[in-house]
């Protein structure tokens, strides 16, 4: 459920996903009427990983001198790097500004990303982060999704939108569908919250190879596209046979979607799906933001 009196917490580094997130989390911000705070976190790692230990091949006061260089330098690094995140946080809150919005904070920490989100995460309505980070942003290929991200996403309890590279305000919503309970918990979250209010929504679900859906299909579906409906939105929806991860990539192109929606259960096919290497193979065919909700 997206809960609109919590914050929206966006997840963001100096890779090339930044400025889509930030926008993701400013679009979000204006639909559901709810402060956003722009998270960086500095991964000590990062900061120390160009340090390389020479000392074994010189003599003990070498040594001593060297590691205390190596110290200074670890923490001049540390210090721009907690420079150079607090004017990126300055930049994104700015631009946030003179778009209009306020309750804009920005909070820089120390740590992983995936511990200090595992902190944050229970006050948020929903988290928005880049598909890959700064680890892999420059080398893994346009539409990759890092493996940091997807354990993130597979333990947080709130929404989590991930985004391309590039983020535009969607216009048409695919909803993926099983009639499970997770899915079904997806089509009540979307029909209580204002995130996608006034876009068309089209419920795609998939199955067996056969001529038409069966009954309990029909009624699934049907079920679906009232409680959409009587929420207002103007919504579609169609049974496609084949595998999920190949139906979900064609309904996508076929409706010109660009917000695609899982809902995620433990026992869900779809969780299988979304955490299994198919779940990659969707998300890569699919350069669109992705709202999984569990």
């Amino acid at each position: 459920m997206i809960i609109t009196d919590k914050k929206i917490l966006a997840c963001v580094d100096q890779s090339d996903h930044t400025d889509s997130v930030a926008l993701a989390a400013m679009w979000a911000a204006q639909q559901l009427r709810t402060p956003v705070e722009l998270l960086h976190v500095l991964d000590r790692h990062l900061e120390t990983a160009h340090s390389d230990d020479r000392s074994g091949t010189l003599g003990v006061d070498a040594q001593d001198i060297l590691m205390a260089n190596l110290s200074n330098e670890d923490a001049s690094r540390s210090k721009m790097a907690r420079e150079q995140g607090r004017l990126f946080l300055s930049r994104l809150r700015q631009n946030a500004l003179d778009a209009g919005l306020t309750g804009i904070d920005i909070r820089q920490r120390h740590g992983t990303v995936a511990g200090t989100l595992a902190d944050l995460a229970p006050n948020a309505s929903l988290v928005i982060m880049g598909r890959r980070g700064e680890r892999t942003a420059s080398t893994a290929p346009n539409r990759e999704i890092s493996r940091s991200v997807a354990d993130i996403i597979r333990t947080l309890p709130c929404p989590v939108m991930l985004t391309p590279a590039a983020f535009v305000p969607p216009t048409k919503v695919l909803l993926a569908f099983d009639g499970r309970s997770a899915t079904r918990d997806a089509v009540r979250a979307v029909a209580s919250s204002g995130l996608l209010k006034g876009l068309p929504i089209h419920v795609t679900m998939s199955g067996k190879p056969i001529s038409k859906p069966t009954n309990d299909s029909h009624k699934q579906l049907d079920w679906a596209q009232a409680l959409l409906a009587d929420a207002g939105f103007e919504v579609s929806s169609t049974y496609v046979p084949g595998q999920a991860a190949q139906v979900i990539a064609q309904q996508v192109n076929e409706h010109n979607a660009d917000l695609l929606i899982l809902g995620v259960g433990t026992h869900s096919p779809l969780h299988q799906l979304l955490f299994g290497s198919k779940t990659v193979d969707i998300l890569r065919a699919v350069d669109i933001p992705a709202l999984i909700i569990r």
